[in-house]
């Protein structure tokens, strides 16, 4: 019989920090940390609202099959990675978010090798501005230019 494993948020509260926008309790938080988060996570855990605290679920966590490793999770990579999504044409891409602190510069490689080996594509989200890694037709895609 095969155990299945689920991973936990654990000390991560990087969805929390202030790089993603949300919204808790009707008061909208964007480019600064939820009010709620103290030194050791959450401090109205029992007593957060659904959406988008109890709901929402970074790829790191959603990775059943374990192919991303401990070091990309959110707190210790500095990036949150987020859901796979397509382009309008059908090219796969993820979303990682970096924090105002920086990121891992050895988990960013990691991530840029993982998805070029896979012809996977990157949004990478830092201080707001997109970069875009990986094939030219992805680049030329979400540029919306006709010359890479």
């Amino acid at each position: 019989m095969r155990l299945k494993r689920e991973r936990q948020c654990g000390s991560c509260t990087a969805c929390c920090d202030g790089r993603m926008v949300l919204d808790i309790f009707g008061k909208r938080y964007s480019g600064r940390p939820c009010h709620y988060v103290g030194e050791k996570g959450c401090t109205i855990y029992k007593h957060r609202p659904k959406n988008p605290c109890k709901t929402f679920n970074c790829g790191w966590l959603k990775d059943e099959n374990f192919k991303y490793p401990e070091f990309l999770k959110p707190n210790n990579s500095g990036f949150i990675l987020m859901d796979w999504k397509k382009t309008k044409t059908g090219i796969p891409f993820i979303i990682a978010i970096a924090g105002r602190d920086g990121y891992n510069n050895d988990a960013f490689l990691w991530l840029i090798d993982y998805c070029g080996e896979n012809d996977l594509n990157i949004e990478f989200i830092m201080n707001k501005t997109k970069h875009y890694i990986g094939s030219k037709e992805f680049k030329k895609e979400k540029r919306g230019k006709s010359n890479i």
